[in-house]
C-alpha cells in the first residue's frame, strides 16, 4: 500500500522492508522514523531454558534493538558453551 509521510510528504511502500524493520505508525516514512524517533513499540524476546518435554520461559522488554541483540547474542553463546 502506498501512503504519503505525514513528515517530508514522500510516498513510501507501507509493505517494504525498510518500513516493517522500522516500524513507527502508518503514515510515517521509514527515513522519517528513524530521524525523528518516533517508533514506540517494546521490543521483546523470549528465552528458554531446559531440555525435553518441560522448560522454564521468560519473556523481556527492551528498550531499542541494540540492547536485545546483544541479550540475544549473549544467550545464544552461553547455550554453546554448554554444549
Amino acid at each position: 500500500m502506498i501512503k504519503t509521510c505525514k513528515h517530508c510528504n514522500v510516498e513510501f511502500d507501507t509493505h517494504s522492508s525498510a518500513k516493517r524493520q522500522a516500524g513507527g505508525k502508518i503514515n510515517e516514512c521509514a527515513s522519517c522514523v528513524e530521524e525523528l524517533g518516533t517508533e514506540t513499540a517494546v521490543k521483546y524476546l523470549g528465552f528458554g531454558s531446559g531440555d525435553g518435554e518441560a522448560c522454564d520461559i521468560a519473556i523481556v522488554a527492551f528498550e531499542n534493538d541494540k540492547v536485545r541483540d546483544a541479550a540475544s547474542t549473549a544467550w545464544k553463546d552461553g547455550i554453546r558453551e554448554k554444549n
